[in-house]
């Protein structure tokens, strides 16, 4: 009975740290609600440009490079679910695949092999007109998925809102807030 006792009692224990456990944007959990989480990114050296209902944009140095982060969280604003990292929109095929390499690389050498890529661009020829439209049409496929403790995270190259333009995205969503979201609300809204 006492044996029994305590491997229910270290089972708990683990069960328990397993499920406090959330996932990370710049070494700060994705949780609690979206003012205290945006406070942490002004500690970070982010710079707020504006919210909407349950999403908050910031700019500021993500890996050494400017780009724009978006926060989500629930209608009621109770908990953070996501956060997006969005680099400059690029009318240039070479650029948009270099970036993404880049931190598909990254990712790898921090998280091991993706849990799941595709790249796939249908362009007949090599120019960068051909590649750039495939993009514009949303043909391309360009992704990668890393399952990590807390979530994943997910890197991909995506059209933007210029025509023949795309950009290099990458979303981090805690998987323990995104259910509690799905719960909720019935669904997930993502804001890019």
């Amino acid at each position: 009975m006492r044996k029994f006792l305590i491997t229910f009692t270290v089972l708990f224990a683990v069960i328990n740290i397993m499920a406090q456990e959330h996932l990370s944007f710049k070494g700060i959990p994705i949780e609690g609600s979206m003012t205290v989480f945006c406070q942490k990114l002004k500690v970070k050296g982010f710079t707020s440009i504006g919210s909407d209902n349950n999403l908050t944009l910031f700019t500021g140095d993500f890996t050494g490079r400017y780009a724009t982060v978006g926060v989500t969280a629930t209608d009621d604003g109770k908990n953070v679910f996501a956060v997006v990292v969005l680099f400059d929109s690029s009318g240039e095929w070479k650029n948009l695949v270099n970036t993404y390499n880049y931190y598909k690389e990254l990712y790898t050498r921090k998280y091991g092999k993706p849990t799941n890529s595709k790249e796939k661009n249908p362009a007949i020829s090599d120019s960068n007109t051909a590649l750039m439209a495939e993009v514009h049409q949303g043909t391309v496929v360009y992704g990668s998925v890393w399952e990590v403790t807390g979530g994943d995270i997910q890197l991909s190259i995506e059209k933007s809102s210029g025509v023949y333009e795309g950009m290099v995205m990458i979303r981090y969503r805690d998987s323990q807030n995104v259910e509690a979201k799905i719960q909720k609300d019935g669904s997930i809204k993502y804001f890019v």
